[in-house]
């Protein structure tokens, strides 16, 4: 059996794409946010969103596999309880036709995993040095609400004789990088702050949907159906599937570090002193790109542009209440398969990181408090994706450092973060949540995003507070103390 992105998206589409329906469904879950995680003093993390940001340690070690492990998942479609209900029998109940009228037309599921194995950061005069190891998973499905009217609705009813967008968009992205960064205080009184972090890429496994036109109408006079598609897929590293003996046998091959799949990035930041009160900052993180060589396929459907007519596919049997889903799905599926053959080939490609910027200022209140306010934003596949954020940051003593955070995220108003470090001597644990009322109330949230790890942290400096000490004949004097 050749591989086409047909064959692709039969094997594939009902492990993966209906992990990600389930996702939808039942955690409501864009690229990385770390809109609270931005503003937190005492966590040494927080360089990643700018190379110049610092944290009150001189010296930080992330826990060999544990320093960092970040999940955001997101679903800007719709949200479980849109279509979601438990009846009197303590049932789950599902309204797909409510959950298709909540949707815009065209929507995302996306799921980001990033994994730091090490992580490590030192201070020498005023440079700071860092040194990375990271694991990096970015998957989307992009899917327009007229490929889930086809499947809730039918091809009757508003969907007959109109043209329906069935352009379905897949793309992973798996890599592993090596980073190393710097920053350096610069002029009067070290008001100016600028770094910097290159980062050496290496792909591991990629599904790029470059291009995914396709319309679909049932013709009002015999009722046959007009396909017009304009298909190409490219892939790295990605299972090949032959069939023999009416047995389909995968082959996978692995190698995340002895490929030819190269890139790099490179991520900018400054700081700025303002006032005494006063700070600036901005960066831009992640603005590269990987070379795809190895292991490569790139699948294009032909007959590109051409409307083809035919038969051959009962949309109905996909809504009887017996039916074997995934049966006619590949039923149908082989049909189309038959009508689009593509043309398969093996060039190497290109894919950029889906790059981010940050905007922030920080009016600090009190020594060791501020209020913080931040503005993010990120574009991937042709779509600009913004945020801003509201937070408190504190470090509260030696032991303890917090932040809360209010954020206007993917549409949605309710985003309420925290995060946290608890400091026992150098070992610290942290905890970081853009949105933690989402964990607890999945059903009404579009995005989870969180991160957490250890680190020891050593050299510490928490900033001083003037307080005022009586002396014994009743006069005050300034007495600077340090928690």
């Amino acid at each position: 059996m050749k591989n086409n992105p047909i064959t692709i998206l039969k094997r594939s589409f009902s492990k993966i794409g209906f992990l990600f329906l389930f996702l939808g469904l039942v955690q409501g879950v864009t690229a990385q946010h770390n809109l609270t995680m931005y503003n937190m003093s005492t966590l040494p993390q927080r360089i990643k969103a700018n190379p110049a940001l610092l944290c009150d340690a001189k010296v930080v070690n992330g826990m060999p596999f544990l320093s960092s492990i970040h999940l955001l998942m997101l679903n800007d479609g719709f949200k479980a309880k849109e279509g979601m209900t438990v009846n009197s029998n303590n049932q789950l109940e599902i309204d797909v036709l409510k959950i298709y009228n909540s949707l815009k037309d065209e929507n995302r599921l996306r799921l980001d995993f990033t994994y730091d194995p090490l992580f490590f950061g030192w201070t020498r005069n005023k440079n700071f040095f860092n040194l990375g190891l990271g694991v990096n998973l970015r998957t989307q499905l992009t899917y327009p609400k007229d490929f889930m009217g086809l499947f809730v609705i039918g091809n009757g009813g508003q969907n007959f004789n109109r043209d329906l967008d069935l352009g379905l968009k897949y793309d992973l992205m798996m890599y592993s990088d090596i980073s190393a960064g710097w920053s350096r205080s610069m002029l009067k009184n070290d008001k100016l702050r600028l770094g910097v972090r290159a980062s050496w890429l290496k792909g591991i496994g990629n599904i790029n949907t470059e291009r995914s036109d396709i319309t679909f109408k049932t013709s009002s006079e015999d009722f046959h159906y007009t396909v017009k598609t304009d298909v190409k897929l490219n892939t790295s590293g990605i299972p090949t599937f032959e069939e023999d003996s009416g047995q389909v046998k995968t082959t996978l091959v692995f190698n995340p570090f002895g490929n030819r799949n190269n890139g790099i990035a490179m991520s900018f930041g400054g700081t700025y002193k303002v006032l005494d009160n006063l700070d600036i900052s901005a960066s831009i993180i992640d603005v590269g790109f990987i070379g795809w060589k190895e292991n490569v396929k790139n699948f294009t459907v032909k007959n590109t542009g051409q409307s083809v007519e035919f038969y051959g596919i009962d949309i109905k049997k996909f809504f009887k209440d017996s039916v074997d889903f995934e049966k006619a799905l590949e039923e149908a599926i082989d049909s189309l398969e038959a009508k689009f053959p593509s043309d398969e080939t093996e060039k190497s490609y290109r894919t950029t990181l889906p790059a981010s910027f940050y905007l922030g200022g920080n009016f600090w209140f009190h020594p060791r408090h501020n209020i913080g306010l931040l503005f993010f934003g990120n574009y991937y596949q042709k779509k600009f994706n913004p945020a801003i954020t509201l937070s408190y940051n504190g470090t509260l003593n030696r032991f303890f450092g917090v932040s809360a955070s209010y954020s206007i995220v993917n549409g949605s108003f309710f985003n309420a973060g925290l995060g946290a470090t608890i400091n026992l001597g150098a070992f610290q644990l942290y905890f970081v949540a853009d949105n933690a009322v989402g964990i607890i109330t999945s059903r009404t949230a579009n995005t989870v995003d969180f991160r957490f790890g250890i680190n020891f942290t050593n050299r510490r400096e928490i900033k001083k507070v003037n307080k005022v000490k009586q002396t014994p004949n009743g006069n005050q004097i300034p007495d600077s103390r340090q928690l």
